[in-house]
């Protein structure tokens, strides 16, 4: 915590990334396979972001909560954890056809760009501290 101003160094860039391409994942959850039931993606991911998100508002609302292991080295582990799903996910995809539809394809290039933002901001973290 930057004693000057009170605010958290890492709550700059990579961690909004990281809880953008989370919220990106749960609201193409939320659109895709919930509404318009056209679209699914593995579970593990959803909770991946889900994790990332519930971990960055403790962070923002209890400054002061103790944590088991560090903040940072959380964020980058549920933000690489999202990158290889989504690898993984983009694979079986293509495998098995599953971007079929227009509005599959919309769905799981959503889905993607959320996982790719939740990587990039936690290798960017990574850059960040040591």
């Amino acid at each position: 915590m930057d004693e000057q101003t009170g605010s958290h160094r890492e709550s700059s860039g990579a961690g909004t990334l990281i809880r953008i391409g989370a919220a990106v994942v749960i609201a193409d959850w939320l659109l895709f396979a919930i509404i318009l039931d056209v679209y699914y993606f593995f579970w593990g991911t959803l909770l991946v972001a889900t994790y990332a998100l519930f971990a960055t508002w403790v962070r923002a609302n209890r400054p002061s909560a103790t944590w088991p292991v560090s903040y940072q080295w959380t964020l980058k582990l549920l933000g690489y954890t999202a990158g290889i799903l989504g690898v993984f996910e983009l694979l079986d995809d293509l495998r098995y056809g599953f971007l079929d539809s227009l509005g599959s394809i919309l769905g799981g290039l959503i889905f993607y760009a959320g996982v790719l933002l939740m990587f990039w901001g936690a290798r960017q973290l990574g850059e960040t501290t040591s």
